[in-house]
């Protein structure tokens, strides 16, 4: 276990945290949770308690923070109280699970985090947006930047990216990679495949398995 994750382990041991099982699927733009059925069964099935967040004003019309807010508020109701869970975001939910956990203390509360095709650097495509979350998921934006710039706060999360060379969406492809972590490239032909992979689901549950298993006595 990389040094900074075993620090914030052995912190969240001295706290009398626990890992539990559950698993919040944050779907992207546009998008009510459809993405991540396959995911979810998948998950049950493996053993996790996993749920999908619907995410209010999905768009991004009012930027990331508002539902990293909401993203905040459901892991507090589902985690419950001395407890961490683990985070799977995909494409825009990336983003929002990043500010989560970089800007509202949700580092905390998770123990694992997986972005699936997040535009972490930006995305091109998001300069046909023209409102705050666009702006913010463009490339060379300042929200983005901010959040780069001191990713190494992600790492007691163990975080972990997964991506596709053929992603026509997030451009270019390589934004999807984080700076920091472990990256897994899968060949999946369309964006909006990715979380329905069933090669990316089974790299999800590996994962998410490890997770608990780390720091265990």
């Amino acid at each position: 276990m990389p040094i900074i994750q075993e620090v914030v382990y052995r912190r969240m041991v001295d706290r009398g945290m626990q890992k539990s099982r559950v698993a919040i699927l944050i779907p992207g733009i546009f998008d009510r949770g459809k993405s991540m059925l396959r995911m979810q069964g998948a998950l049950h099935k493996a053993g996790f308690t996993a749920r999908t967040i619907h995410l209010k004003t999905n768009s991004g019309w009012y930027g990331m923070e508002p539902m990293a807010e909401q993203l905040c508020e459901l892991v507090e109701e589902l985690a419950g109280e001395g407890e961490t869970c683990a985070l799977v975001g995909f494409s825009m939910g990336g983003i929002v699970a990043r500010y989560y956990l970089q800007r509202l203390g949700g580092a905390e509360k998770v123990h694992k985090f997986i972005a699936l095709s997040s535009p972490h650097f930006g995305s091109l495509w998001a300069h046909l947006l023209p409102y705050k979350g666009g702006r913010q998921l463009r490339i060379g934006s300042e929200f983005l930047g901010n959040l780069n710039k001191d990713a190494a706060g992600l790492e007691g999360a163990a975080p972990v990216s997964i991506w596709t060379p053929y992603d026509t969406t997030i451009v270019p492809h390589t934004s999807s990679r984080l700076p920091i972590g472990d990256t897994y490239q899968v060949p999946v032909s369309l964006h909006r495949w990715v979380p329905q992979n069933p090669a990316v689901i089974d790299i999800v549950i590996a994962e998410l398995t490890r997770a608990l298993e780390s720091g265990a006595s």
